[in-house]
């Protein structure tokens, strides 16, 4: 199993996810992009040289903007124990209707519908309709941008799983001032 970035930092920090995922995604950024998906600006656009993630959000009701405080345990008990990956959903019937410069049809020639990795940035969700939705995995990112650890993976029924236990995931936000990204 190719082992993602990630993955191979948590070796080295010593650190080992609470679950490990028994299927092995295909990654199909390749076919994405020939269909005309641009991830060059992250995996739901919009992040790029901004600097900002797919969920500062959560972070900010957890521990405040830039982790000015106070810790609010009540929203982090939410955002582990109710998680759900932010997306983006691509409706093929509203496609010439939006100006959509994506081809379906191609994506869905070579898939099948099912849960698919793109690179290591998270997944696409192929429809039996032809709607395509791509989801962002949640990075848990060291104050220096050296450390980009995933909080939550996605099994092959779309499932979220979280990479730590709620006591490490605590620990690595509230202790160490990670960032949700």
């Amino acid at each position: 199993m190719k082992k993602l970035l990630t993955e191979r930092f948590q070796e080295l920090a010593g650190l080992k996810p609470l679950y490990t995922l028994q299927e092995e995604f295909r990654d199909v950024k390749d076919i994405l992009v020939k269909a005309g998906f641009r991830f060059d600006d992250g995996i739901l656009g919009g992040v790029g040289s901004g600097g900002a993630g797919y969920y500062d959000r959560a972070n900010d009701l957890i521990y405040g903007y830039n982790q000015s405080g106070p810790w609010n345990e009540e929203e982090f008990n939410k955002f582990y124990d109710n998680f759900e990956f932010n997306s983006n959903l691509y409706e093929k019937e509203f496609a010439e209707e939006n100006g959509d410069p994506y081809d379906y049809d191609m994506v869905a020639q070579m898939l099948k519908p099912g849960i698919y990795a793109v690179d290591d940035m998270g997944y696409v969700e192929i429809r039996s309709n032809g709607d395509i939705e791509i989801y962002a995995i949640p990075q848990l990112a060291a104050e220096d941008d050296t450390t980009f650890l995933p909080a939550f993976k996605m099994d092959a029924n779309g499932k979220a799983i979280p990479q730590f236990s709620k006591d490490e995931m605590r620990k690595m936000l509230k202790d160490d001032m990670m960032f949700i990204l």
